[in-house]
């Protein structure tokens, strides 16, 4: 079962980029909707511009969800050290809703369910967290 360990955290460059480079990215996704935009208002065909700015934006909502898991996952963390569980389950859901296959929160909601009592629960997402391929430090 799950050993009494504390809360895991994460590094969160192991599955997004760096904010820094969000942020840069994020820009650069600007100024190409800032250009298409002049063409479109111009009457001039910007068609294929819209269509780089569609794969340039979804492309960046992926990585930005990423973070917002992250950022759930994060007060989690910080809800289960304050020892408020029901909080930190809560958090650590929201976090698994955008990522499922975050392997610390199902980890660390596997300890939240254990000293909840819900040992089905916390099986459940310790094996989880295992075939994602978490170990506890």
């Amino acid at each position: 079962m799950i050993k009494e360990s504390p809360i895991g955290k994460i590094d969160v460059e192991q599955k997004a980029i760096r904010i820094e480079d969000l942020s840069d990215r994020v820009k650069v996704a600007v100024e190409l909707y800032k250009g298409a935009q002049k063409k479109f208002d111009q009457g001039q065909d910007s068609l294929r511009e819209w269509e780089n700015i569609i794969k340039v934006l979804s492309a960046e909502i992926n990585h930005i969800e990423r973070f917002v898991a992250v950022a759930y996952h994060n007060q989690g963390v910080i809800y289960a050290q304050q020892d408020n569980l029901k909080e930190a389950r809560k958090f650590f859901e929201l976090a698994l809703l955008i990522d499922e296959d975050y392997p610390v929160a199902n980890f660390n909601l596997a300890v939240v369910y254990k000293k909840l009592g819900d040992r089905e629960a916390a099986a459940r997402y310790l094996r989880r967290a295992q075939e994602l391929g978490y170990q506890p430090k």
